[in-house]
């Protein structure tokens, strides 16, 4: 089961401290694959209940050493397709091996909220930090790390809002007519995190930190085939595996498409060119061109979902339709954020509005330095 921003949102925003069970949790998902168009309106959205933001994860390499002389990014000329792809993954290919005794993991999450008060009705982001310290000797302690969310107006034209409104210390969340009361929590305006949490231990059994790349195992990444056919074969095996273990119907082509995922974990290079070429081969692949993610990093932006309908919840609004984009690294391949876009426009949001992002801080990568517990932060 994989669960969306809106999932994470509620969690986020909940009272308590208690982990989810990993079988409750699932897999981290690419923001594409979060929810197809639905027919059932209605669904929960904010809710009070359990704490915990799943983490996703992704390797962006924030020291690499002997990295050769820098490489001019991919260039998208005309009719290009998804050659820009294919170039950027031999240039992957050739760097070299990632070092360091952790993986970090930095993410920031922002989601938009559609909020009232004062008989006002305005826009706010919901923001939230999550990290994760990998390390490659299973021996090493693990240590997961969560920021409460804050919430602030999205615009300064929603802090005149606000502020018209009396600056109230909550305001109440707009949800999607039938939502019972109890959904449909106020939350709390703040601009900085007032409280967090951490987990810290060897092999640890319970939460996030037992499942820290989703399905794979570090060991499973380490060992990934780096050519085009061992990829495929080991993709394969694995989606043979799950259909008799899960009776799914997924198809085999689905399970290639899923490939995208792997990108979020720490791949070496060589692995992670091949990832970008299997993707590049595939017809739910649409290269986009250049562009910035939400922290103003040039990358290359990419469709990975090409062909797919998906559809999101703003507001009273339950059928908002939503373009995906993934942002990569256009010298390591990785990924620096995976943006979603409002398809259409809708009361409060305007067609091509952001409407949640998962964005990965150059923090993130292999790192010789080692976690340690964070200052002014409860341990679970």
């Amino acid at each position: 089961m994989t669960r969306s921003v809106e999932d994470r949102l509620r969690d986020a925003f909940s009272a308590g401290a208690e982990l989810v069970s990993p079988e409750k949790l699932g897999p981290v998902a690419h923001p594409a694959a979060i929810r197809p168009r639905r027919g059932v309106r209605g669904l929960p959205v904010l809710t009070a209940a359990a704490v915990v933001v799943i983490l996703a994860v992704v390797a962006l390499v924030a020291k690499v050493i002997a990295v050769p002389a820098p490489v001019s990014p991919p260039v998208l000329a005309p009719s290009d397709g998804n050659e820009a792809l294919r170039r950027l993954a031999a240039q992957v290919a050739r760097l070299p091996e990632d070092r360091g005794a952790y993986w970090r993991r930095s993410m920031r999450t922002d989601a938009l909220v559609r909020v009232q008060a004062g008989g006002r009705a305005f826009n706010a982001v919901a923001s939230w930090t999550t990290e994760l310290w990998l390390p490659r000797d299973p021996k090493d302690l693990v240590q997961t790390q969560n920021g409460e969310p804050n919430l602030r107006p999205a615009t300064p034209a929603d802090e005149r809002a606000w502020r018209a409104a009396g600056s109230p210390a909550k305001v109440q969340r707009v949800c999607t007519p039938g939502t019972r009361a109890a959904d449909c929590v106020k939350l709390p305006m703040r601009a900085k995190r007032t409280d967090c949490w951490y987990t810290r231990g060897v092999t640890p059994d319970h939460g996030p930190a037992a499942h820290p790349l989703g399905p794979y195992t570090l060991a499973e990444i380490s060992a990934l085939p780096a050519d085009d056919k061992g990829l495929r074969a080991w993709l394969r095996a694995r989606w043979k595996a799950d259909r008799t273990k899960r009776a799914t119907a997924r198809t085999e082509e689905a399970a290639l498409a899923d490939s995208r995922f792997l990108l979020t974990t720490p791949l070496t290079p060589a692995a992670r060119a091949a990832v970008l070429r299997l993707l590049a081969d595939l017809p739910t692949t649409s290269v986009l061109g250049p562009a910035k993610d939400p922290l103003g990093r040039g990358g290359l932006a990419v469709d990975l979902t090409k062909g797919s309908e998906y559809s999101g919840e703003f507001g009273e609004d339950d059928e908002v339709t939503e373009d995906h984009t993934t942002v990569l690294d256009p010298l390591t391949g990785e990924i620096l954020a995976d943006v979603t876009k409002a398809g259409e426009s809708t009361v409060g949001l305007a067609e091509g509005g952001i409407m949640s992002a998962m964005i990965y801080t150059p923090d993130t990568g292999w790192t010789d330095d080692r976690p340690k517990p964070p200052a002014n932060c409860r341990g679970v």
